[in-house]
């Protein structure tokens, strides 16, 4: 991947979540994990409405990186809007370990 894609900067958040002492479930907080370097893009209208009629809200896609420590349970932010990871993240198809196409939708 060609290090001039990757120009935009991300938040990843994981939510974390606990017990009380006295074993009462805590609401879940968003937790900064990493900041990392990304390409987000819109997806374009005919995308939008394929996606939609497969049921799906996504509305961007962000190619970073490959890391092992991304999953679809996180949040992604990119100048102060959320994103929640639409399924699984997908490996590059070539090696599988250069890049990775994460599927956004809004929070």
């Amino acid at each position: 991947m060609r290090a001039g894609k990757i120009r935009q900067r991300i938040k990843v958040y994981k939510s974390e979540g606990g017990r009380s002492p006295t074993g009462a479930v805590l609401p879940a907080t968003w937790v900064l994990k990493n900041t990392l370097w990304a390409s987000i893009e819109p997806l374009s209208v005919k995308d939008i409405l394929t996606a939609q009629a497969a049921g799906s809200e996504t509305v961007a896609r962000c190619m970073l990186r490959y890391r092992d420590d991304i999953d679809s349970t996180m949040q992604i932010e990119h100048r102060g809007q959320r994103y929640e990871i639409d399924g699984d993240p997908m490996p590059d198809t070539k090696s599988g370990l250069e890049y990775m196409t994460l599927m956004l939708k809004s929070v």
